[in-house]
């Protein structure tokens, strides 16, 4: 939640925000007053009380003022984030949060690591013209003929990038993603610009903006995991400016962070050279440059373009190439994918075994480094990732050693969400987005529709969640996967049909893909009759013992029929009869992904 929202927050709650942070003060007309921040008797503070700008608040001695985060901050002495917590307390709000993997970081060796070279700093200030104020708050340094840019966060070094004059490159391995500056930026901001480059974010600096650069340049920085592991740190931030480059890599990066960031927050600058330090080694003012963050426009937001904005797209989809995540078995590669942007339901009679289904597709996704974030409501968390990790061994009795290895392996690639209450319908769509922008999450699964918290008899509601976790895919460009019952009927010896999913017809009129599991017990009795008295399978039985019925593909229009052979001892569904279960991550690649 950003600062203005925290602070508008408290306006709804004034009187006693003000209470508890000026204790001394009182009110006089439709004012809270006070002597100053700190909190003694007085009438130089002014916090309004009512109307539009209720918890806006002037100190006229000081000059200082602001909102109520603000008046937090000065109070309490508190930098913005540490002030949000509190607020965020105070208020009672919890932020839905899935704590990021565990995975282990390399930390860069101060040794060797000394004062500025005179070289380094002449070419800073001379060449590069930054001021020397920003090379100290920047906290460069030399190392071994190198010049450093030491990645700090609370003055922790958690990474460094390494330039040799002119043009050599390098950078410490195995370090964690982390935005530089951090220790540049004044607690109190309430913006920040990001950069594509140390040097654009200390020209930035030398202009007198709080900037940030990303690690791993604005193409492939948000790919590299900087927006996960920052992603807390930015959220208290009004505005984010998104200074990059203007060409294709920069132009998607700026789209890709503005979506995981917030769009609405994420403004675009267009400079009028390359980037910042070019401008500064060019000349270009500081009221130019103020001037181009004050132009800095929004991303359109996605559903507003024109007609021409759509050539290219209309041609592409003449030679398009349907593409979308697989499923385990071959043979469906051309039959039936599950596309980003769209929502598929997974339906079946109970026992039909539609979960097991859902979780072996799971597994294999997630075992191909698909992210992947599963809201499990069948099954307590341990229990489904049991039965899950069985399907991964591909054997019936793995061993600790392997169990163990498995779960490690699956770090930053499956995430479990745990649901509880009444109102889990909204805390699923919070999540499942918060998942979706921090973690790049590409296919999100509900199991299931009926226990999210609506009654049976509220196809209303129903019908409303599953439109929103439609338009959710859609607007997010990932694929979220509904696990549903059929309602029940005469016999289970025939599929249902699309018409029998339990609820609202509108359910499977909203998604783009709707299965059914079909579990073929006329085979399963017929087996017993053999094995009992040796009467013959008739061939009209079929010879699988699950059937994916494909009752809508909305992208194809193909509807096929997809038999699968299910084994017990392992809960794997085999793509033939002859076929064996197998491992989906051999002991040896689990313990290397762990």
């Amino acid at each position: 939640m950003r600062a203005t929202e925290i602070a508008q927050r408290l306006s709804a709650q004034v009187d006693g925000v003000v209470r508890l942070l000026l204790p001394n003060g009182k009110r006089v007309g439709q004012e809270w007053r006070a002597g100053s921040a700190d909190g003694e008797t007085g009438q130089s503070l002014g916090v309004h009380l009512t109307g539009d700008k209720a918890g806006v608040w002037s100190d006229f001695s000081s000059g200082e003022g602001g909102d109520l985060v603000g008046l937090w901050m000065a109070c309490r002495k508190l930098s913005l984030r540490d002030a949000c917590k509190e607020a965020l307390d105070y208020l009672g709000i919890r932020e839905d949060r899935i704590d990021p993997p565990q995975k282990r970081f390399q930390r860069p060796t101060r040794e060797g690591v000394v004062r500025l070279h005179s070289e380094h700093a002449a070419w800073l200030t001379e060449t590069r013209r930054i001021a020397s104020s920003t090379i100290e708050a920047y906290r460069l340094a030399s190392r071994d003929g190198w010049l450093m840019f030491p990645y700090l966060r609370d003055d922790e070094l958690v990474a460094a990038k390494y330039r040799k004059l002119p043009k050599s490159f390098r950078q410490d391995a195995e370090c964690e993603p982390c935005l530089f500056g951090w220790q540049a930026i004044a607690e109190s901001a309430r913006c920040v610009i990001i950069t594509e480059g140390e040097l654009d974010a200390m020209a930035w600096h030398t202009y007198g903006f709080p900037t940030l650069s990303v690690p791993m340049g604005g193409g492939g920085g948000a790919k590299q995991g900087w927006i996960a592991t920052e992603f807390d740190r930015l959220a208290v931030y009004d505005t984010i400016y998104l200074s990059l480059d203007s060409d294709g890599p920069g132009q998607q990066a700026e789209r890709e962070i503005a979506e995981r960031l917030g769009r609405g927050r994420c403004r675009v600058v267009r400079l009028p050279h390359k980037d910042a330090n070019d401008c500064l080694m060019q000349g270009v003012s500081t009221v130019d440059m103020a001037a181009c963050l004050r132009d800095a426009r929004t991303l359109d937001p996605s559903e507003l373009k024109g007609a021409a904005d759509f050539e290219d797209a209309v041609w592409s989809e003449f030679t398009r190439v349907d593409d979308g995540l697989r499923l385990p078995w071959q043979k469906t590669h051309n039959l039936l994918l599950l596309r980003p942007g769209e929502t598929s339901i997974w339906a079946g009679v109970n026992g039909h075994g539609k979960s097991a289904v859902i979780s072996h597709v799971v597994a294999s996704m997630a075992t191909q480094d698909v992210p992947c974030c599963v809201a499990s409501m069948e099954f307590r968390t341990p229990v489904w990732l049991m039965r899950m990790a069985r399907q991964i061994a591909g054997t019936p009795n793995p061993t600790e050693a392997y169990i163990r290895a498995i779960i490690r392996a699956l770090k930053g690639k499956l995430w479990a969400f745990d649901v509880a209450g009444a109102a889990k319908a909204k805390r699923i769509l919070e999540v499942f987005r918060y998942a979706r922008r921090r973690y790049g999450i590409e296919l999100l699964v509900i199991d299931n529709l009926t226990k999210c918290g609506f009654a049976d008899d509220d196809y209303a509601g129903q019908k409303q969640f599953v439109e929103e976790l439609s338009d959710f895919a859609r607007l997010e460009g990932t694929h979220v996967a509904i696990v549903a019952h059929m309602r029940k009927v005469e016999s289970e010896d025939h599929p249902a049909g699309k018409m029998a999913v339990k609820g609202s017809g509108g359910i499977t009129d909203m998604v783009d893909t709707v299965i059914e599991v079909w579990r073929n017990k006329p085979l399963e009795r017929a087996q017993e009759a053999l094995e009992r008295t040796g009467t013959p399978i008739p061939d009209r039985i079929g010879s699988a013992s699950t059937y994916l019925n494909v009752l809508k593909q909305r992208a194809t229009g193909n509807e096929p029929s997809i038999a699968l052979w299910f084994d017990k001892s392992t809960t794997q569904f085999l793509a033939g009869s002859e076929h064996m279960p197998r491992s989906l991550l051999p002991l040896s690649l689990a313990c290397t992904a762990a």
